[in-house]
């Protein structure tokens, strides 16, 4: 009776446990799906919004574009009373119920939503004028992408251009926003900005709203015709006026008052507004001093490398000597633009065959390279990728194919791991790809993460043999150098008290540049996009910190291709959440 008695206390006390257990999972479950929910609303509230007020967004999605960007104070102050009304509602999930991936993307949401929230408080640091931000100078992009399939298109395309003096207008309101709180451009920029301005008023079959015949294909001769003659018009009687009266503004007006020194600090609150800037575009907790430090103990550390490689070949004298040797040598510069294309994609094809066993997974878009648009080779000091969208399926590097007797193409194969394959285009058309992905994860674009992921590309194709000539590895240095002397320099002119003369001095001593490039290089940093150029190397940096905690957390376990899958699979993050999405995955490997 005993034995009786206690078998079934025991299956008493075990079906209490079973139906408890039953009842936490039940809740568990409940309170998951309902996170789940009430995230996946928000996320795609969030996603229309972007939608509706992002042309960039709509291009990549293959929606049409009906509304030039709203440059105003009041769009801003939307945007940021809209971030707030999201942080409120991820403060109502319960981010702790959600699956992993779910949340990765309430906390992009938060992250997001924060820089959005905090930004306002610099709007009058908005720089809409210098070369690369200019929205002048992104017109020309943007229409090309313009679909015309018939004369609905057609007609949308002459509503969109007749919003470019709106546009222009709120450029020169901002600009003299600006100048009465005292931010202006560097005098030393100023060349830049007046010529990005001009350089687009030009005719309408040869500026930046051109279309050629094989984008009217759609239409029929005479409304082939129609529509070229109204583009005419609008160009001619709005467009163009509206474009002269800014370029007289800027120069009668704002030049005059430009300051003659560069970089945020010499602004009232452009110190703190750097710090901002640094943080946003490394997304770690980091200040301009810290960059600094780094980036001079990479400098360092990339010589020692490069000492390396000059033993290897033999050559004794210092490394001032064998940068003229090579700077010096006409073999090692491109005859034509052409040769610049080539040597691209050979490279990029070469890495190519090795992916399979390196990634879980390839793009299915294709890759080719173009030469820059004439008009933006003189600002440009490389290029830039454009990653497929709607109206072009192809991810295009766009290189500068001028001043060819200063342009050594011992970096190309460097610079063709990092924009071609398996960097920005193998990175972002995977991502854009990536149906298991939110939408608004496929859109994202985080500087440290995306520049980043461009220059550990160029590493591992070092570390993947890929450059077995001692001057090819001497040239993929020569570009790691290059991105670090960023780490010094932007801070630097920024924060740390250093003029644009002891910068260029800086980067003539440390990189392979020549003086055309270094010009257009340091006015980006201090001038044009403060804070951008840190994400490369702080990216790269930090992705090779993860690669080696999960290789040391893992051991024999630690699997380099599933790594990149992590990495790349996640879409863009910053890189605090990409930290955490990597230590889940070691403590998944690991079986905890």
């Amino acid at each position: 009776m005993r034995r009786k008695g206690h078998a079934t206390a025991c299956l008493a006390a075990a079906t209490a446990a079973c139906v408890f257990a039953a009842g936490c999972t039940t809740a568990h479950d409940r309170a998951r799906a309902e996170a789940t929910a009430r995230l996946q609303s928000l996320a795609d509230e969030v996603w229309q919004y972007r939608l509706e007020h992002d042309p960039q967004v709509r291009l990549l999605q293959g929606i049409a574009v009906e509304k030039l960007p709203d440059l105003s104070y009041a769009a801003a102050l939307r945007d940021a009373e809209f971030a707030r009304s999201v942080l409120e509602r991820l403060e109502a999930i319960d981010a702790g119920a959600l699956a992993h991936d779910d949340w990765l993307t309430w906390a992009l949401l938060r992250y997001d939503a924060e820089a959005t929230v905090e930004g306002l408080r610099y709007y009058w640091f908005t720089n809409v004028l210098t070369p690369y931000v200019s929205a002048i100078g992104g017109l020309r992009q943007l229409f090309a992408a313009q679909p015309i399939e018939g004369m609905q298109e057609a007609w949308r395309y002459l509503m969109l251009v007749r919003q470019v003096p709106r546009l222009v207008e709120q450029i020169e309101q901002l600009a003299r926003g600006e100048m009465e709180r005292g931010f202006v451009v560097s005098a030393a920029n100023m060349p830049a900005v007046i010529g990005t301005v001009r350089a687009a008023i030009r005719p309408a079959r040869e500026g930046p709203f051109a279309v050629g015949a094989d984008r009217l294909q759609a239409l029929d001769s005479i409304q082939r015709g129609q529509f070229q003659q109204e583009l005419e018009a609008v160009v001619r009687v709005l467009v163009n006026p509206a474009l002269e009266r800014l370029a007289e503004f800027l120069e009668r007006e704002y030049a005059p008052a430009a300051p003659a020194g560069v970089g945020l600090a010499q602004y009232p609150g452009g110190d703190e507004y750097y710090r901002y800037l640094v943080r946003r575009h490394t997304t770690l907790e980091v200040t301009p001093e810290q960059v600094e430090q780094i980036g001079r103990q990479m400098i360092a550390q990339l010589q020692q490398q490069m000492a390396a490689i000059r033993s290897e070949l033999g050559f004794e004298g210092s490394a001032a000597r064998f940068r003229e040797h090579l700077l010096g040598d006409p073999a090692h510069y491109p005859r034509t633009a052409e040769e610049i294309a080539e040597r691209l994609l050979s490279a990029a094809n070469a890495f190519d065959t090795r992916v399979k066993e390196l990634f879980p997974r390839r793009p299915r878009a294709p890759f080719r390279v173009r030469r820059l648009d004439a008009a933006r080779e003189g600002s440009q000091t490389y290029g830039y990728y454009s990653p497929p969208n709607s109206v072009d399926p192809v991810g295009t590097y766009y290189y500068n194919g001028s001043h060819l007797d200063s342009r050594s193409w011992l970096p190309l194969a460097g610079i063709a791991y990092h924009e071609l394959v398996p960097g920005h285009h193998f990175q972002l058309a995977l991502q854009r790809e990536n149906e298991a992905l939110h939408p608004l994860r496929r859109a994202a674009m985080h500087t440290a993460y995306v520049e980043g992921w461009g220059s550990y590309a160029s590493y591992l194709a070092l570390e993947q043999g890929m450059l077995p000539d001692p001057l090819d590895r001497y040239g993929l240095y020569m570009l790691e150098i290059f991105l670090a002397t960023r780490l010094v320099l932007d801070p630097g002119m920024n924060a740390l008290g250093m003029s644009l003369e002891q910068a260029r001095a800086f980067m003539r001593a440390t990189t392979f540049e020549s003086d055309t490039q270094i010009a257009t290089e340091t006015l980006r940093y201090s001038t044009d996009m403060p804070g951008q150029a840190l994400g490369y190397q702080m990216g790269k940096r930090e992705l090779l910190e993860l690669r080696e905690r999960a290789r040391r957390a893992l051991g024999d376990r630690f699997d380099l291709r599933e790594f990149h899958g992590v990495v790349l699979d996640a879409g863009s993050l910053p890189l605090s959440i990409l930290e955490r999405h990597v230590d889940w995955y070691i403590q998944q490997k690991l079986g905890r």
